[in-house]
């Protein structure tokens, strides 16, 4: 629904807050350890209970608005479209990934430069032919930070193309490897339509993820993580989220 008249009628609902009350930095993330970091770091933390719910807070000085955006690209999408419509000038992208080379491992980081667009929820915004690429500044920013953050870290950082998908149950091994063969690094459900949704309205995004699994080295969603990954994985989450609050107060 395209909203008219005063956008708040449609930013009270979603998000529980006027439309004028969001901040200009977004960050958008279904995953409850990533907000809960974040909210620990921030000060004067005013929650808000839309159907999207989240918090107004500030780091360093630097006012930012989070909401927990729901798992797969249609429920991603349409939390950051009606941002469209309120100051938001920027947006942040956070979630788990699965790698998709044998080099990368769990507690990685990857930024995605680009995204194969292989969920169905941009497809109504825009023809299939129009590319999801991250905005070039905010890649720039991740980069500088993260190459100061983890100086002498065993955390490594990845960059490149990943695919998104609507469906981790048809994730053959032949989907998989085919993937992988073209060099495409991770894959997840949500940043594709992050992508092209924020360009298609004007508004700069890119995406940070912790990776959670690797299903081309048998570490999928479904087999317990050794002691060494639950503690890769949990230095690779207080990285991130040292990332991100630094990434807010730069802006």
């Amino acid at each position: 629904m395209i909203p008219r008249g005063d956008a708040s009628i449609y930013t009270r609902s979603l998000y529980g807050c006027e439309a004028s009350e969001v901040s200009d930095i977004v960050v958008l993330t279904p995953i409850d350890d990533i907000i809960q970091g974040l909210r620990e770091r921030g000060e004067e933390v005013m929650e808000l209970k839309g159907f999207f719910r989240g918090f107004h807070a500030h780091i360093g000085g630097r006012r930012f608005t989070l909401f927990k955006s729901l798992i797969g690209s249609p429920g991603a999408g349409d939390c950051l479209y009606y941002l469209r419509f309120t100051p938001c000038r920027h947006v942040i992208y956070t979630g788990l990934i699965g790698a998709l080379q044998d080099w990368i491992e769990v507690g990685d980081l990857i930024i995605p430069t680009s995204a194969y667009r292989g969920e169905g929820a941009s497809r109504y915004f825009v023809d299939e032919a129009y590319p999801a690429a991250a905005d070039f500044q905010l890649l720039r920013r991740l980069s500088e930070i993260l190459d100061e953050l983890l100086k002498g870290e065993e955390i490594r950082v990845h960059y490149g193309a990943i695919y998104t998908t609507d469906s981790f149950a048809s994730e053959t091994d032949e989907f998989l490897e085919r993937w992988r063969r073209r060099r495409l690094i991770g894959i997840e459900m949500e940043t594709s339509a992050i992508y092209t949704i924020a360009r298609l309205i004007g508004i700069k995004a890119a995406a940070i993820h912790l990776v959670s699994d690797n299903p081309i080295t048998g570490k999928t969603l479904f087999h317990k993580l050794s002691e060494e990954d639950r503690r890769r994985m949990e230095r690779g989450r207080g990285l991130l989220i040292e990332a991100l609050a630094r990434l807010i107060e730069g802006l």
